[in-house]
């Protein structure tokens, strides 16, 4: 009797053990399904990613290397608030949400992946208001006000900060520097510059700001002064050889590269290059086109020169310069004629 009961539990642990190894073996056929699946999963979510990535640097490649924004000026005929986007390769215009209201002579200036663009006048009115676009929203935002009303200042952007420097209000002209950090969210005064300039240009070159020519209210400049953060004082560089305002001051490879502009009698086609190892300006070979109040930017290596006037004609050409090989027209824009307008790659 004892050795049959012992024969029923053996033989009922052995059905327990086998039935616990069926369950085992079917945990371990899910196991491997779900494996295989998440196996799976994975694969499909690294194509995702890996394509999506890929469109990404596609697309921002697009945005940052073939456009540029393009806002306000005179189009020939009247003053316009547009805002569009720019292809120099394609000489394609896309249409963006325009400024809130019309600007003349503002200043722009990128920060944060917006631009900025502040001061101005319309119809006799001075502006101190300041607005960003978002390139992201196609939005305008409504930021800080500047400490006057002014128009026709120089503008640089450096250390995520805005420079503006300079202007006029339609009775006096300034010398006077502001600056706008994001993190503060104000404008704050700070060195002023050696001389009042008008119509001057800026651009930053090894962590320091040139500003360069202008019109002080009675004469227009030549000199060249730049601006050392880490002194937080400014000083003066060897002077162009022109007088130039409304012209362009444009950074690359390590040289500033003065472009265009008027010098009281005339327009200035010929461009002249401020090495700072030298610490002198070496005139270059004219521009194709002599402008003043035009747009220009870098691109590829390259330095392209948009709209503007000469003489009473509004523009409509584009040329660009290249290394060796000089400047060369490219032709007519679909922007059409335009002048007093910014240029600025985001």
């Amino acid at each position: 009797m004892k050795m049959t009961q012992e024969i029923e539990s053996l033989k009922f642990n052995q059905l327990k053990q086998r039935l616990k190894m069926d369950s085992l073996e079917q945990e371990l056929v899910h196991s491997k399904l779900e494996i295989e699946q998440l196996k799976n999963r994975c694969h499909i979510l690294e194509s995702l990613r890996s394509s999506a990535s890929d469109q990404s640097n596609v697309e921002e490649c697009d945005t940052f290397d073939e456009t540029l924004l393009i806002v306000g000026g005179f189009d020939g005929h009247m003053w316009v608030k547009d805002l569009s986007s720019y292809s120099p390769l394609k000489d394609d215009v896309v249409p963006l949400c325009p400024m809130t209201f019309r600007r003349l002579s503002p200043s722009v200036a990128k920060l944060n992946g917006e631009l900025y663009i502040m001061g101005g006048f319309d119809e006799g009115v001075w502006y101190d208001t300041v607005e960003s676009y978002n390139p992201m929203t196609n939005e305008w935002i409504k930021r800080p006000s500047l400490s006057k009303k002014k128009g026709s200042m120089a503008s640089a952007s450096l250390y995520e900060t805005i420079f503006v420097m300079g202007g006029v209000n339609g009775v006096e002209s300034f010398s006077e520097v502001e600056l706008f950090d994001l993190n503060i969210g104000s404008w704050m005064s700070t060195q002023s510059m050696l001389e009042k300039r008008i119509g001057a240009a800026a651009a930053c070159m090894n962590g320091a700001i040139y500003v360069a020519g202008g019109f002080d209210g009675n004469e227009y400049l030549s000199s060249v002064e730049m601006f050392d953060p880490r002194q937080h004082a400014w000083s003066r560089v060897a002077s162009m050889n022109s007088k130039r305002g409304s012209h362009s001051l444009i950074a690359l490879n390590e040289q500033l590269y003065a472009l265009g502009g008027y010098d009281g009698e005339s327009v200035v086609s010929t461009p002249e290059v401020f090495d700072p190892r030298l610490g002198s300006w070496m005139m270059k070979e004219p521009m194709t086109v002599s402008r003043v109040n035009f747009g220009s930017f870098v691109f590829k290596g390259k330095i392209y020169a948009i709209g503007g006037q000469k003489g009473a004609q509004v523009l409509d050409v584009i040329e660009c310069y290249e290394e060796g090989s000089g400047w060369r027209v490219i032709g007519r824009t679909n922007l059409g004629q335009r002048s007093f307008f910014s240029a600025l790659v985001i």
